[in-house]
C-alpha cells in the first residue's frame, strides 16, 4: 500500500532536504484567527481590502505574506491587540539598487524585523503602507521567531506532523529551553513533504523533518551541527544552488557559520535564457565563488564560548566550487498529499570545493564565460543598514523629484 502522506512517502524514497528553502526579500507576518482556509487570506476574517492589498503588493515584491497564530500562548497574552510583523533583508547604506544587471553585487546582511500591534486586520493594510513609505517604523524585534507550519487545510501532513510538533515546541518554549524565542503556527510555506517544517527568524532558514531535539540544537548553537544536516532545507537568502554548497561550509566551520555575513555576485548566468521560456531556473552547472570573513558578533541564543569555537571563524577565506545536477539524487514525487501526479525534482550536490587565494579568485572573475554561472559571495562586517523596500521607494522619491 502506499503512503497517504506525502511526508511520509518523501521520507521513504530518501529525497534530501536541502535546496528546497524559499527565496524571499521581504516576509510579513499578519496575526490571523484560526481557522485559516485553505489559501490563508481568503479565510472569513480577512477584509476585503486587505486581501487585495496582499494580492497587489505579492504583485510587485519577491515578498511572502503569510498568516500566524499564537495557539497554546493565546491564553497568557492579551487578545486585545493583534501582532504585525515584517521581516525585510536588509542591505547596506551605501548599495546601489539600480536593477537586475548580473553584475550587481547583492549583499545579504540578514533579515531586520519590525512588530506593530494593531486593533484589527482593517488596519494591516494602512500600517504596511506607512511603513514603506518610511513614515511608520516598529519595535524592533529582539526575540527570534520560529514559524511552525500547521496549515492542515492547505495540506494534511502539516496537520497530522506540523500540529504535535508545534506543541511540543510551544511548551519546550515555555519551561525556558528555547531562550528568548517565541514559537508561532504558521500558514503555507511550502514544503509539506517535508512537515515538520518550520521557519527560523531572523535569519531565514528553513527546517523540514524538525525533532524538537534538533530544533533546541539551532536555537541554542550548542551539540554537533551534523545533526541539522538531518533537517535542514537551506538558507533563503540564498539562491537553490547556493543552498546546497552553504549547507557543507556550515558543516566546515560549525555554528560560528550563522554568524557570518555575506554577499553574492552573479557574474553570468546562462539560465537566464531558459527562463524566458519557463517560470523555473534550471542549471546544469553553476561555478560559485565564496569569500568568508570572520563571524562578526554573537547572534540570538548563541552561547559566547562558540565563537572562539574555530580557527576559520577569525580568519578571511575564499573557496570555489562546482554545482552540478545530481541525477542520484533527483527524485520522482508528489510535492502535495494533494497532488495528482508525481512530478521530478532537481537536486544538486557540490562536485568540487577547493580553497583559493581570495586575490586570485577577484583577478579571475572577468573570465567567467556566458555558458556558466557564476557567483562571489563575500561575508562582511555589519554597516549601516536600510531595509531593500524602503531603500528603494526613496530612490523613487529622488527620481520624482
Amino acid at each position: 500500500m502506499k503512503p497517504s502522506f506525502c511526508a511520509i512517502a518523501s521520507q521513504q524514497i530518501g529525497e534530501d532536504l536541502i535546496g528546497t528553502a524559499g527565496h524571499y526579500q521581504t516576509y510579513v507576518l499578519i496575526e490571523c484567527p484560526m481557522p485559516w482556509a485553505a489559501k490563508a487570506f481568503n479565510s472569513k476574517c480577512v477584509p476585503p481590502t486587505l486581501r487585495k492589498y496582499i494580492k497587489d503588493i505579492k504583485s510587485k515584491q519577491s515578498v511572502q505574506v503569510l498568516a500566524i497564530d499564537r495557539g497554546l500562548r493565546a491564553s497568557a497574552v492579551s487578545s486585545d491587540k493583534m501582532t504585525l510583523m515584517v521581516y525585510e533583508r536588509t542591505v547596506p547604506s551605501d548599495v546601489t539598487l539600480s536593477g537586475s544587471e548580473p553584475s550587481i553585487r547583492k549583499p545579504i546582511n540578514g533579515y531586520r524585523g519590525y512588530e506593530f500591534q494593531l486593533d484589527d486586520l482593517t488596519q494591516v493594510a494602512d500600517c504596511l503602507e506607512a511603513y514603506w513609505q518610511g513614515d511608520r517604523i516598529g519595535q524592533s524585534i529582539t526575540q527570534q521567531d520560529i514559524l511552525v507550519c500547521t496549515h492542515g487545510m492547505r495540506d494534511k501532513c502539516c496537520a497530522r506532523f506540523g500540529q504535535p510538533f508545534f506543541r511540543d515546541a510551544s511548551r519546550s518554549a515555555k519551561r525556558g529551553e528555547l531562550p528568548n524565542t517565541r514559537v508561532w503556527k504558521v500558514s503555507h510555506i511550502g514544503g509539506h513533504r517535508f512537515a515538520p517544517t518550520a521557519i527560523s527568524m531572523p535569519d531565514g532558514r528553513y527546517y523540514g523533518r524538525l525533532t524538537l531535539a534538533i530544533l533546541k540544537s539551532v536555537v541554542t548553537r550548542s551539540g554537533p551541527v551534523s545533526q541539522t544536516k538531518a533537517a535542514y532545507r537551506g538558507w533563503g537568502l540564498l539562491p537553490v544552488p547556493l543552498q546546497v554548497l552553504e549547507q557543507q561550509l556550515l558543516l566546515k566551520h560549525g555554528w560560528s557559520w550563522f554568524d557570518h555575513k555575506v554577499s553574492y555576485q552573479i557574474l553570468t548566468d546562462s539560465a537566464q535564457e531558459q527562463c524566458e521560456q519557463s517560470a523555473v531556473k534550471t542549471l546544469r552547472e553553476l561555478s560559485v565563488e565564496i569569500c568568508v570573513l570572520p563571524a562578526a558578533k554573537q547572534s540570538i541564543g548563541q552561547p559566547e564560548s562558540r565563537l572562539k569555537e574555530s580557527k576559520d571563524a577569525q580568519q578571511t577565506i575564499t573557496y570555489r566550487a562546482k554545482l552540478i545536477q545530481d541525477p542520484q539524487k533527483t527524485v520522482c514525487t508528489k510535492a502535495s498529499c494533494s497532488s495528482a501526479v508525481a512530478v521530478p525534482v532537481v537536486k544538486y550536490t557540490v562536485a568540487d570545493c577547493v580553497q583559493v587565494d581570495a586575490v586570485e579568485a577577484t583577478a579571475e572573475i572577468t573570465e567567467a564565460t556566458a555558458e556558466i554561472t557564476e557567483t562571489t559571495v563575500e561575508v562582511t562586517e555589519p554597516a549601516e543598514v536600510v531595509s531593500a523596500t524602503q531603500k528603494q521607494v526613496l530612490s523613487n522619491r529622488q527620481l520624482r523629484r
